[in-house]
């Protein structure tokens, strides 16, 4: 059986997968200097047991959210807002003094709902996660966003896969409008499509949040060490999203699938690879 490798639809999915990468360590290069005094935080500062509980808090919290469909549309919505408000705002602070980000960060909130398309879309999503990510990595030791990256893919399979709770999730998400992630057209669709009109499976496909920012955490993790590790990493992500696409585009029958392990696998290699660098 043929391989079969869609290189127009990759490369759709690869251009704000990458650029949120590049973005997201050149904040975390440009963030150095104001943490640099600051004690990353490792594993050992954790509870494991408190992680996995506040972590399933979240996940019950955002169900019971989506099953009334009329307050669940306007929280996603405010808490797309938030974020997107936060991670513009990390990001423009690096160009920006701290009243004009804010300034600026609420005009591409307001443009983001005003336009709904999905260019608006996945600009504001690269703007949000890159920033995020940058300054969460930072913080972080890689190793504890190695247990994260590992912890979250096993949580991604049995959410997906077992219990189908993130499909379920990610299909309320979708009709508030409120996605968190990037909305990627394959051929025949533009970014010019309104998000009203989204539908995965009819031609649109969704790449979550957490498949994107993941990777950057550990690629961020190790901008205090070395910014050609932070690379390696994340071109060994980008190795995951290759693999990730050619599981996709393989599927026996199309359905939704983890996307997160085949990212975070690669980028674990991509790591052991920078420590030998």
């Amino acid at each position: 059986m043929s391989i079969k490798f869609k290189f127009n639809n990759f490369l759709r999915v690869l251009v704000p997968f990458g650029l949120t990468q590049v973005l997201g360590i050149y904040a975390a290069y440009k963030f150095l200097p104001e943490t640099i005094l600051a004690e990353s935080v490792g594993w050992g500062d954790y509870s494991v047991s408190g992680f996995l509980i506040l972590a399933v808090i979240l996940v019950v919290f955002f169900l019971v959210v989506a099953k009334f469909k009329r307050v669940g549309s306007w929280f996603f919505k405010f808490f797309l807002s938030f974020l997107i408000f936060s991670g513009t705002q990390a990001i423009l602070g690096i160009w920006l003094n701290s009243l004009a980000s804010i300034f600026v960060a609420i005009a591409i909130v307001t443009v983001f709902w005003l336009f709904q398309n999905i260019i608006t879309q996945n600009s504001a999503m690269i703007l949000t996660i890159a920033g995020i990510g940058a300054v969460l990595g930072i913080s972080l030791l890689p190793m504890t966003v190695i247990y994260i990256l590992v912890l979250f893919s096993f949580y991604d399979i049995i959410s997906v896969y077992k219990t189908g709770h993130m499909i379920k999730l990610a299909q309320a998400m979708i009709e508030s409008r409120a996605i968190f992630g990037f909305v990627i057209p394959e051929l025949g669709h533009t970014v010019r499509h309104k998000i009203a009109s989204v539908i995965p499976g009819g031609g649109f496909m969704i790449l979550g949040s957490g498949d994107v920012i993941f990777p950057l955490l550990l690629s961020a993790s190790l901008v205090r060490i070395s910014l050609l590790s932070a690379v390696t990493v994340a071109l060994f992500s980008i190795l995951g999203l290759l693999l990730m696409h050619l599981i996709f585009t393989n599927q026996a029958t199309r359905r939704p699938m983890a996307a997160l392990p085949p990212i975070a696998l690669m980028s674990i290699v991509g790591y052991l690879v920078a420590s030998f660098l």
